[in-house]
């Protein structure tokens, strides 16, 4: 079923269908955090196949995808507000390894013909307001550098909670493993992210 999520002044539509089990498996989570000395995220644990997927796994990436997507929409304003180098280099890094995931996690939730389980007690943590998303897509320069960087250390903080969340009630392994990775590479991105605030 499609389920149209407003964030901020984009719309992103998600699709899922009614109930069932399960599909290949969730990527990892954006690898920018550490794309200063790292190269190209490795997607291959992509292709894994998780088994059923129980409720928990299913609210889980039912919630990433739209996180995931604001931040993607946060990323891309990079290259039309002026933001410096180092931001541009971290939003366009945020951007190249959020956008596949999202395709990817979707055609899990479509393969398993999973339920839309949006709202069913998971929140969204750290997404940004409709009002934030035009204050950031308003700031130029230095401005735009240091909203945006405030903002996705406040989405980062929510998808790892969303993640810890899926740790404790989950039940796949391949879905706790990409929880796994999204606190990672995110916790190694807000320290990034708050050196460069502080630089």
């Amino acid at each position: 079923m499609g389920a149209a999520v407003l964030l901020g002044a984009m719309v992103v539509t998600t699709t899922s269908c009614a109930s069932g089990t399960a599909s290949p498996a969730p990527g990892s989570s954006s690898q920018a955090g550490s794309l200063m000395s790292h190269g190209a995220e490795d997607h291959s644990h992509m292709d894994d196949s998780p088994g059923p997927l129980m409720d928990a796994d299913i609210m889980f990436l039912d919630m990433m995808i739209p996180h995931h997507a604001q931040a993607v929409a946060m990323s891309k304003l990079a290259s039309t507000n002026g933001a410096s180098p180092r931001v541009q280099q971290l939003a366009d890094a945020i951007a190249a390894a959020q956008e596949p995931e999202i395709q990817q996690m979707q055609s899990w939730l479509d393969q398993a013909h999973a339920p839309d389980m949006m709202g069913d007690g998971m929140s969204m943590s750290g997404i940004l307001s409709a009002s934030q998303m035009k204050q950031l897509a308003a700031a130029r320069g230095g401005e735009f550098d240091r909203l945006y960087l405030e903002g996705m250390i406040g989405h980062h903080q929510g998808a790892i909670q969303m993640a810890k969340q899926v740790i404790d009630a989950g039940d796949n392994a391949v879905v706790i493993s990409l929880a796994q990775k999204i606190i990672a590479a995110q916790t190694a991105e807000i320290t990034q992210m708050q050196s460069m605030l502080n630089s």
